[in-house]
């Protein structure tokens, strides 16, 4: 939860929940401060008390006299126990609020990516979202015919950014604020919008990606909302099959869908979501909400609670990076679109680290040893290769212009990879010759599989077959889909992947930004499905830190038990520490 200072003066609550603090907004002027009186009210268990509120989710403005919960004024913030406590029920306290109020901030602030400032921002904003609401859903391009129709396509596309790219839409509390709501309205200055009619307007964007306009879809932000759909829908559908998901499983994937949002208290990454989650959690100690607890446990406590249930392979493909006091095994859940900790795993990555799953082997094919201080586990695994005898270069930051000039540098970047690898003598190992080469590591930068036709590839020997200018004319809007499509997966720095090739020729790259070295080595554990890099810590070749996932294509889905079996190699206990 995140923290504010207040000057509230607290009567503690009474542990049982009976009680809760609200705050009743007095009536003000606008843009003068706002008042209000902070009371206790019954919290009867029944969910039919008579008792009437409204939840905020973020921060709030101007107002008229209402009751309202605010977590940064009626939860006493620097009384660890108390927000344990009310953390626990959160959930309960949304979802019996008549209404969540979502408040956005003014339509112009001043540390907007675009600044607006038009004076008739926020009747376009409201008119531009009415006009999406109403598209008919049997239109894939309905909504790129309304963009077109403002006067201005830049503002047409400034506008939705700057909305969609508010703090709010990536703030990890709002999943559990807006998807157990019962109604919930949007305020963006002096424009308000309800969730319903705003998700009419998130649905025609979203069919962009239908009518060939993925970029349009990108370009605006909507993404960041529509994961908040999303989350919303699943979150409902938990339960509906017939038999409710074990709790690993909801868990993992509300990890999976959050690990792009942000917090200010670390441990929130967890307990933001925990109100989220249908399943039983009595009894699971390694979960309980506790601000008193170390972040490192509570991040070492949660993957061994993944691990125990399966979901080794889950656990190492989220590690973005590392924190003092944390085994390498063990996984914040957070990525980054840019920089040391980028991470856009792959389809390939995401599907086939969960492959076992997918096929229902049951029981977990390689169950996973802990120590007893709860710092090392031992898999059965092999180690596949000496090392790594190339890496591919990191680039500059470099900001272009235009789309055009976008287009040329990814080329430009392509082409430095590719003859970098080139003249490495590991490269030449495993295959023989120069376009034999090129298709290998085509494969391993964008994770595809022998035989693969995707559209990626096609963007990918697009720009890598032109010469050093565009052809003429070449259409905008094709050009705009290549360039979006291969920065969404490389990263606009081409952080998100490591290309690399091993000392006996395997051709490969991470699945993020990893601190990738020299000498770190290719390992396949039993029952995962995806390679991984790890370090060796000594001589011995039994310690290792594990260093992140990996796309080798002739070692994915690799069956080692039949390997073994046929006398190929010998499976052996890795322990990473």
């Amino acid at each position: 939860m995140d923290k504010s200072a207040n000057v509230v003066d607290y009567e503690s609550l009474p542990i049982d929940g009976s009680q809760i603090r609200l705050a009743t907004i007095l009536p003000g002027q606008k843009h003068k401060k706002v008042k209000c009186i902070v009371t206790k009210f019954p919290f009867a268990k029944d969910s039919n008390s008579s008792l009437e509120y409204e939840a905020l989710s973020y921060v709030w403005g101007d107002a008229t006299e209402r009751v309202i919960w605010i977590d940064a004024i009626c939860i006493n913030q620097t009384s660890i126990p108390e927000r344990n406590q009310e953390v626990r029920r959160m959930s309960e306290i949304y979802s019996r609020a008549k209404n969540v109020i979502v408040w956005l901030g003014r339509i112009d602030e001043p540390d907007d990516a675009y600044h607006i400032d038009d004076g008739r921002a926020s009747d376009n904003l409201r008119g531009l979202l009415d006009a999406l609401a109403d598209c008919g859903p049997e239109d894939a391009e309905a909504a790129a015919v309304v963009l077109d129709r403002m006067y201005d396509p830049f503002y047409a596309l400034q506008l939705p950014h700057n909305f969609f790219f508010r703090p709010w839409f990536n703030r990890i509390w709002v999943l559990q604020e807006i998807t157990l709501a019962k109604t919930a309205t949007i305020v963006c200055g002096d424009m308000s919008i309800s969730w319903d009619r705003f998700e009419q307007a998130l649905d025609a964007m979203r069919r962009l990606q239908l009518g060939g306009y993925t970029h349009l879809w990108r370009l605006s932000g909507a993404t960041r909302a529509d994961s908040i759909w999303r989350c919303r829908m699943r979150t409902r559908s938990y339960g509906n099959e017939g038999r409710p998901s074990p709790l690993h499983v909801e868990l993992a994937d509300y990890l999976w869908q959050t690990r792009f949002y942000e917090q200010t208290e670390p441990r929130d990454r967890l307990f933001g979501i925990l109100g989220l989650v249908k399943s039983d959690m009595r009894g699971e100690k390694l979960l309980e909400i506790d601000y008193m607890k170390p972040v490192t446990d509570v991040f070492r406590d949660l993957s061994i609670f993944m691990i125990k249930n399966g979901m080794l392979p889950q656990v190492l493909c989220s590690i973005t990076k590392s924190m003092g006091g944390l085994p390498s095994w063990a996984s914040l859940w957070s990525s980054e679109l840019q920089g040391e900790a980028a991470s856009r795993l792959s389809r390939g990555l995401i599907l086939y680290m969960q492959v076992h799953a997918f096929l229902g082997v049951e029981p977990v094919p390689n169950p996973v040893r802990i120590s007893d201080d709860l710092r090392r586990i031992t898999v059965k695994g092999i180690v596949a290769d000496y090392g790594i005898g190339h890496i591919g270069k990191c680039f500059e930051t470099v900001t272009t212009q235009s789309i055009e000039e976008r287009a040329l540098l990814i080329r430009k970047r392509f082409v430095e990879w590719e003859d970098e690898m080139e003249l490495e003598e590991c490269a030449h190992k495993m295959f023989e010759t120069r376009s034999e080469r090129r298709q290998a590591w085509k494969r391993a930068l964008l994770h595809e599989l022998p035989g693969d036709e995707t559209e990626l590839g096609q963007h990918y020997d697009l720009l890598k077959n032109l010469k050093n200018e565009l052809p003429s004319p070449m259409d905008p809007a094709i050009l705009m889909s290549v360039v979006t499509d291969l920065d969404t997966t490389l990263g606009e720095n081409f952080d998100c992947r490591r290309p690399f090739v091993t000392t006996s020729g395997l051709m490969g790259s991470t699945g993020t930004n990893c601190d990738l070295r020299f000498g770190d080595q290719v390992g396949i554990l039993v029952g995962s499905g995806v390679p991984y890099i790890l370090r060796a810590v000594d001589q011995t070749g039994e310690l290792y830190r594990f260093v992140g996932c990996c796309w080798v294509s002739e070692l994915i889905d690799f069956d080692l038990i039949e390997g073994e079996r046929s006398g190929l190699w010998e499976v052996r206990d890795i322990t990473l520490i």
